[in-house]
């Protein structure tokens, strides 16, 4: 199973424009939600919230993440806005990952001032042992967009893992989508025989009910 490792802002001083909020505290909500996106995908995820850039990339190097994802959102001027990825270098299968989740998040993000650039000296680009990519999710120096932000991290985390799948070319599952499986443990043609046994059977299996086919 892929392992896929999220590594959200630890910037708490990073204040938000609107909604007395930091960047910390929006990217690990963005990261759980990609989380969840990841494993209803299929993908093996663990997400470090709490300890410092450095000690992330140990864990994520130590755990052999195939894949680290840094997500951060960003801030220059309180007018520019806009998606901006990077990769470590190009030609890269960075690269490749990084433009796989640039073209999901990109269009649903407000800014228009977007690109995707190489910037090895980010060090959790050029630390982790395997693959790595750097999210920058728009400018939360904007109020208007930093709104947008703390309205749709669901969307932004689900965006990031819609990119990932593609990247490793698995089908990217929509939430609520997920197959269920069902256990059966009984079939009767008399009510009666089905209720005795489901009578039984909820001592170990309390939510066991009865399914008319």
């Amino acid at each position: 199973m892929t392992k896929i490792f999220l590594s959200p802002s630890s910037q708490t001083g990073n204040r938000y424009a609107y909604g007395d909020t930091n960047e910390a505290e929006q990217c690990c909500r963005i990261a759980d939600a990609c989380k969840l996106a990841l494993e209803r995908c299929g993908f093996e995820v663990k997400c470090d919230k709490t300890h410092t850039m450095e000690e992330r990339v140990a864990e994520s190097n130590s755990w052999g993440a195939d894949l680290h994802v840094a997500i951060h959102t960003n801030a220059y001027n309180g007018k520019v806005a806009g998606t901006r990825m990077f990769a470590y270098s190009k030609p890269s299968e960075s690269w490749n990952c990084a433009l796989a989740v640039f073209n999901q998040l990109a269009p649903i993000t407000p800014g228009t001032s977007e690109n995707l650039k190489t910037y090895p000296g980010l060090y959790e680009l050029r630390m982790p042992k395997k693959l790595a990519i750097y999210c920058e999710c728009d400018f939360h120096d904007v109020a208007e967009v930093a709104r947008w932000i703390i309205d749709h991290v669901k969307e932004i985390g689900e965006a990031i893992a819609h990119g990932i799948c593609d990247y490793y070319k698995v089908t990217y599952i929509e939430p609520g989508a997920e197959q269920l499986y069902h256990v059966q443990v009984g079939a009767f043609r008399n009510k009666q025989y089905a209720e005795s046994f489901l009578t039984k059977v909820k001592v170990d299996y309390p939510d066991a009910f009865i399914v008319k086919y």
